[in-house]
């Protein structure tokens, strides 16, 4: 078979099914309905739950499939391609094409950016990205640590006092994120890609929402940091989603004080760990999750497309 000769276009309703289970393939078999269950009863979006499924076709037979998944936030969530069978040597050609594709979709649907992870960063499939727009924008450590009884109670101190998100405020939350993104360690440059809503809208449709658990942190008054945690449901984990400190308040031994208080969070949930992704470029807060008992356990090559033309 030689993939110059496949027809590349989304995926035709009887096909859906085979593409879905082929672009899942890497999520384990328990994880991929809970998944599918949550795309079909998100929140409408522009891009439709598979406008953006597309398959190389062989005839009639489906050999490779891709995914762009719709977010929240006017965003989507770049499955790369998966082939039946082995890859071929001369996948590339296909693999763009696909990815091309998906990217057109999410160009008319209006979404600000997409993201793709890769496990390793010689993965063959990451030299189709470059041509449709990804740009490499992060190597992501995810660290873990357990919940210990005596974690339910945060070490207190006078330094900084917390108070859970109240909705009626969300002005408030924004002006302090926005500070906190100044010269930032984690991901730096990538809220040039989404409007700071949009990067909301994706922060409360991670695992469960709840404001009791997004903690602003004050010193005399004056709000210094954010700890957004959230559940996940059936995983008996929690994630701190992020956590931040304005540039005035760097340096002063704050942040230790903000895990104190992602990890207090974590434990009134109840969970028995607390997950964290960070930059591996941020040596600070890789050192600071570290002494807090964190260990590390995988790595992801993140890279992310924005709206054809919005660079």
């Amino acid at each position: 078979m030689s993939t110059s000769s496949l027809r590349i276009r989304v995926a035709a309703e009887p096909e859906r099914r085979q593409a879905l289970e082929l672009v899942l393939r890497p999520l384990a078999p328990e994880s991929r309905g809970p998944l599918l269950d949550a795309v079909a009863g998100a929140e409408p979006h522009a891009l439709g739950p598979l406008d953006a499924l597309l398959v190389a076709v062989d005839g009639e037979r489906v050999v490779a499939a891709t995914w762009a998944q719709p977010s929240p936030g006017k965003a989507a969530s770049l499955w790369p391609p998966e082939w039946v069978g082995k890859r071929p040597q001369d996948a590339q050609l296909a693999e763009a094409a696909l990815i091309a594709k998906a990217a057109q979709a999410c160009d008319a649907a209006g979404v600000a950016m997409t993201q793709t992870l890769f496990e390793r960063s010689d993965d063959a499939r990451i030299a189709a990205l470059a041509e449709a727009g990804y740009d490499k924008i992060a190597t992501l450590q995810y660290m873990g640590r357990s919940i210990r009884g005596a974690d339910r109670k945060a070490a207190g101190d006078d330094a900084l006092s917390f108070e859970p998100y109240s909705p009626r405020e969300h002005g408030r939350l924004k002006r302090l994120l926005t500070a906190t993104y100044i010269d930032s360690l984690d991901c730096p440059g990538l809220e040039v890609y989404r409007d700071l809503d949009d990067v909301l809208a994706g922060y409360r449709a991670t695992g469960i929402y709840d404001p009791r658990h997004w903690l602003v942190a004050s010193r005399d008054g004056e709000d210094v940091g954010v700890v957004l945690v959230a559940e996940h449901p059936g995983t008996d984990q929690a994630e701190l989603i992020y956590m931040g400190l304005t540039p005035a308040a760097r340096g002063r031994g704050y942040g230790k004080r903000l895990v104190q208080q992602a990890i207090s969070a974590a434990a009134s949930i109840g969970v028995d760990q607390l997950m964290v992704a960070v930059d591996e470029g941020n040596a600070p807060a890789k050192r600071l999750y570290q002494r807090a008992g964190f260990a590390a356990w995988a790595k992801r090559y993140v890279y992310v497309r924005p709206r054809s033309g919005a660079k």
